[in-house]
């Protein structure tokens, strides 16, 4: 799932007064919980961006999350996990966005796309480290393209679930730097829609 910030900044900013506790309910738990992990990943209906457009609600909707994480077929979904994390964020709550992200972690040696250093810069910009920040986006910006990717134009040939494609080279730079133009301000904003220089 890939979360739209736009529409995030949106319920964010239609939020600026609490959220009636009926905007806020889910009342089909038991078919969230029922769905696959995949499934649920998207979200019901036309996904959760629609839920967050609609309601606002993202610290309901990481609850939800944290109650599927809690069940054993989403064993191994990290994504899950990180989705949380960013609702987490999102709505203000740094540490346990930030403890959350490093739960998603992957092998050293099973990060050719530099995940980990994605995940140590999003960190670095939830404690306020700009330097860390910095630090990681070096390492990223550095980091050599898999074996036969064919690197061309600053994008290179990446495996993705429906096949070869090509992406930008190295994965999430540009969201890094975005991080890093709009340190200091709403992860929301600076994740999301941070203005450009």
């Amino acid at each position: 799932m890939k979360f739209s910030r736009v529409v995030l900044l949106l319920a964010l900013a239609g939020a600026s007064a609490p959220a009636l506790a009926d905007d806020c309910r889910f009342d089909d738990h038991a078919g969230l919980q029922a769905m696959t992990p995949e499934a649920f990943n998207r979200g019901p209906g036309d996904g959760w961006d629609a839920l967050i457009e609609r309601s606002g609600c993202q610290l309901e909707i990481a609850d939800l999350f944290a109650a599927y994480r809690r069940q054993s077929k989403a064993a191994g979904h990290t994504e899950l996990t990180w989705h949380e994390a960013q609702l987490r964020a999102d709505a203000g709550q740094r540490d346990p966005a930030s403890a959350l992200m490093r739960l998603t972690y992957r092998p050293r040696n099973a990060d050719p796309e530099g995940w980990n250093l994605y995940v140590d810069a999003t960190i670095a910009f939830l404690d306020d480290d700009l330097p860390a920040l910095r630090r990681m986006r070096a390492r990223l910006a550095a980091l050599p393209p898999p074996a036969g990717s064919g690197l061309n134009d600053g994008s290179a040939l990446m495996q993705a679930v429906d096949g070869a494609q090509r992406a930008p080279w190295p994965p999430r730079l540009k969201i890094v730097d975005a991080l890093i133009r709009c340190m200091y301000q709403p992860y929301a904003l600076a994740s999301g829609s941070c203005p450009e220089p």
